[in-house]
């Protein structure tokens, strides 16, 4: 008995041992399969990358490496070793020189037209090599990185693998509503900032309306609201915005919305009655007859317009200048107002509403005449119901570039041969946040619906189609401070860039703003 008690603690001890040193054999293949075998998942990035080839283990960012770049990318390279020493705290120095030993290096080579303009290439292996057709390219590319750095818990360490990445969208546009409301620069520079962050690429910045003429005009000093921005501001914010690959499109919207411009100037509105009053105007202003829309059948109210827009055209790098065009007052009202019957018979005009598709064709010219497209809201020919009707027999340009805000308008523009930017208003696929107009729910008027958008609406893609826009607009919003707004467009912002980049990486909104949240912002943009 003592013999069988003997051989059974024998046999438990090399039971313990074998599995003990079982344990230890599988922990340590664990730590060699973890560091150097698992193949890298997807990182996560917004907008997600269109495709990722698996590599194995990290490369590590260093304080002894180098960045090198050509000449024309040594900006980027420079605003990347900054973003990354934001992150991380490691100070990488930047080298144009093409003979240095760099562990980054950014370059124009890549040869692959497939690309197009803004994508990209990144090789993650014992050395980082970026390659895309443009420094745009490049720059997006280093979004990609600084979001994959952000996650790792160390702050300095990238998934091994190779990116190949483009966007889905030519233009992808964010407006923000500068007439009713202003924002600070501070403001307008975050946005642009978390723009770049989601490789959004258009600002779309809407300077008047008929509360608020925000430009600074040397032509007419009293014009401007008393926030607004002067011409350093505009060459500081197109400055900052080129920095991060940003377009700004500038718009002054007329001949309407121009309650504000008609306050300083009385004599430039319509003298008739029936041209005083707009349904977008708030009661008070419309029971004053303030006026809504500038006179373009007097040659003095014409020559105005184009002193504002020959001052204003040359100071914007963008080759597009917006100039509105929409909202002026329906057929009923138009008929009521004498001189403006009387100027469409003079022009040899059937409907009234051609008078002014003649005057954004004469715009046109003069936008055309600086080497830049004119774009404008869709509005002629838009009827909203049997006694809002808005009837003309002429056509705005076909070079003009249509951003096209009614959904059931859009299929005939296209098919008249527009070039369009698809910014719906109301519906499911609404692009519009108004939040001060208190849309609860998808299909409120300028409700974007964020699951909707997200999980299942896609955009179209075609020759005329050039692009998309997200709109903030600021009605019944404007005494609200500037971070009020944030609630309502940073989600928006972040699901539209990764719908209309091409790839989606959650399969719902929610796993979607939990990859978002682990993401953050972009450095030096909170």
């Amino acid at each position: 008995m003592k013999n069988i008690s003997i051989y059974l603690f024998c046999f438990f001890v090399i039971l313990l041992t074998a599995c003990s040193d079982e344990k230890t054999k599988t922990e340590s293949n664990t730590e060699v399969t973890n560091t150097s075998e698992i193949l890298n998942a997807s990182p996560n990035v917004i907008p997600a990358i269109q495709e990722w080839y698996q590599g194995k283990g990290f490369f590590e960012l260093k304080s002894t490496m180098l960045i090198q770049s050509g000449d024309e990318l040594i900006n980027i390279a420079q605003t990347f070793a900054q973003d990354v020493e934001k992150i991380s705290g490691i100070n990488l120095s930047v080298d144009n020189s093409q003979q240095a030993q760099a562990s980054i290096i950014l370059s124009l080579d890549v040869n692959d037209n497939n690309l197009g303009g803004e994508g990209y290439t990144i090789d993650i292996n014992d050395s980082i090599h970026i390659k895309a057709n443009s420094a745009t390219g490049v720059f997006y590319a280093t979004q990609t990185l600084l979001q994959m750095l952000t996650q790792d818990g160390d702050k300095n360490k990238l998934p091994k693998g190779s990116i190949r990445d483009f966007p889905k969208v030519e233009n992808r546009q964010f407006m923000i509503d500068l007439g009713r409301k202003y924002f600070s620069m501070d403001y307008l520079k975050k946005s642009i900032r978390n723009m770049a962050w989601y490789k959004l690429n258009a600002f779309h910045l809407h300077f008047t309306d008929w509360s608020g003429f925000r430009l600074q005009s040397d032509k007419y000093p009293e014009l401007a609201s008393e926030q607004s921005y002067s011409k350093q501001d505009l060459r500081e914010l197109q400055d900052y915005a080129a920095k991060y690959h940003v377009m700004i499109i500038p718009e002054i919207d007329l001949p309407a919305h121009a309650t504000h411009i008609i306050n300083y100037n009385p004599s430039l509105g319509f003298s008739c009655d029936s041209m005083q009053a707009a349904k977008w105007l708030p009661k008070e202003k419309n029971d004053a007859k303030v006026g809504w829309m500038l006179d373009i059948t007097r040659p003095e109210v014409r020559q105005f317009i184009l002193d504002l827009y020959n001052e204003f055209l040359p100071l914007f790098d963008a080759p597009v200048f917006f100039i509105g065009g929409d909202e002026w007052q329906y057929d009923f009202q138009k008929k009521a107002c004498p001189e403006l019957v009387a100027f469409a018979k003079q022009r040899g005009f059937n409907h009234t509403g051609d008078v002014f598709i003649e005057w954004v064709n004469e715009i046109n010219e003069l936008v055309k005449s600086y080497g830049k497209t004119t774009q404008i809201w869709n509005w002629w020919r838009f009827s909203a119901n049997a006694t809002w009707q808005n009837v003309t027999d002429t056509q705005p340009d076909k070079d003009i570039v249509i951003s096209v805000w009614n959904a059931p308008r859009e299929a005939q523009i296209i098919e008249d041969g527009y070039s369009v930017i698809l910014t719906p208003e109301e519906g499911v696929g609404a692009l519009y946040s108004t939040p001060g107009l208190n849309g609860k729910k998808s299909g409120d008027y300028g409700y974007f619906d964020s699951k909707n958008i997200y999980e299942q609406w896609q955009p179209k893609v075609s020759k005329q189609i050039k692009g998309y826009k997200v709109c903030l607009w600021s009605d019944g919003a404007e005494e609200q401070p500037e971070a009020w707004f944030d609630q309502h467009i940073e989600n928006q912002k972040a699901v539209f860039a990764e719908k209309i980049w091409g790839m989606q990486g959650s399969t719902t909104l929610t796993n979607f703003i939990n990859r978002k949240k682990t993401i953050g912002y972009a450095p030096a943009a909170q």
